[in-house]
């Protein structure tokens, strides 16, 4: 915080400038209290989630744990005549969402370990959706996502979710880059 002196002594007033007027101070060092942090369980997680802890612990955030199961399309339609309610296609499905409920409600506990307020959240859709969507219904300050460092070609074939959700996303980003695969 910086003091401005009144350069009129005849006051007798100091004026102080402050960083945002009318925001109580308490808000201004809680700049991040809700942060969402999508995972998909991949070995680069684990950096994105220590990421979110560090930035989660300095500001007593609370962390919103998203995981997206997105079912793709082969499975819900590997024939044409297979409806994608075929109790081979929902035992895939069922058996997918409690691999994801289990590593979610891991991943939940250690953070708790940590102090943190965590509110896991598991979706069903498009990934780069899904997590704009959750960041706006829970009106995070900071979304922490975790990118895999694909080469461009790949990312012009696939997409990049982090690309997407920083392009329409309201609050702040943070990628945290992983490791670049292939040649650019």
């Amino acid at each position: 915080m910086t003091h401005d002196i009144d350069p009129n002594p005849s006051t007798g007033q100091n004026s102080e400038s402050q960083e945002s007027p009318g925001k109580d101070p308490k808000e201004l060092d809680q700049i991040f209290g809700r942060i969402l942090l999508p995972i998909d369980f991949s070995e680069h997680s684990n950096t994105t989630v220590s990421y979110a802890r560090r930035i989660a612990l300095r500001n007593d955030s609370t962390v919103y744990l998203l995981h997206v199961f997105q079912v793709p399309d082969y499975i819900v339609m590997p024939y044409p005549r297979q409806s994608e309610y075929s109790a081979e296609v929902q035992s895939q499905v069922s058996s997918a969402e409690r691999d994801a409920t289990e590593q979610l409600d891991a991943l939940n506990s250690e953070l708790s370990a940590f102090g943190i307020r965590t509110e896991p959240i598991l979706r069903v859709g498009y990934p780069f959706e899904e997590i704009v969507l959750m960041a706006n219904r829970y009106d995070v300050d900071l979304i922490v996502i975790g990118s895999h460092g694909r080469s461009r070609v790949a990312r012009l074939l696939l997409g990049s979710t982090a690309e997407r959700v920083v392009e329409h996303a309201r609050c702040a980003v943070l990628v945290v880059k992983g490791l670049r695969h292939g040649m650019e």
